[in-house]
């Protein structure tokens, strides 16, 4: 396969990604979206949320409130 032909094939996914501005490494955060979606079910405070996630994924506060709001955006096709 060529990477042309890998782009046809998504290129629907990769034109709603554009648009809504999802970058192509957010994939590697879905499991911390899920895991901030069930903390906050469990009734956690998003500050003890997001430092909790901070400290887990190695990754600053402020990234974390970034992917966070950008994961959980409506997308509509």
């Amino acid at each position: 396969m060529t990477a042309a032909e890998l782009v046809k094939i998504n290129s629907l996914s990769m034109e709603l990604m554009s648009r809504y501005d999802i970058r192509q490494d957010d994939y590697r955060f879905v499991g911390m979206y899920d895991e901030y979606r069930h903390l906050k079910g469990e009734g956690e405070k998003y500050w003890y949320i997001i430092a909790r996630l901070a400290e887990k994924y190695g990754i600053s506060e402020s990234s974390v409130k970034r992917l966070i709001r950008r994961l959980s955006r409506e997308v509509r096709m």
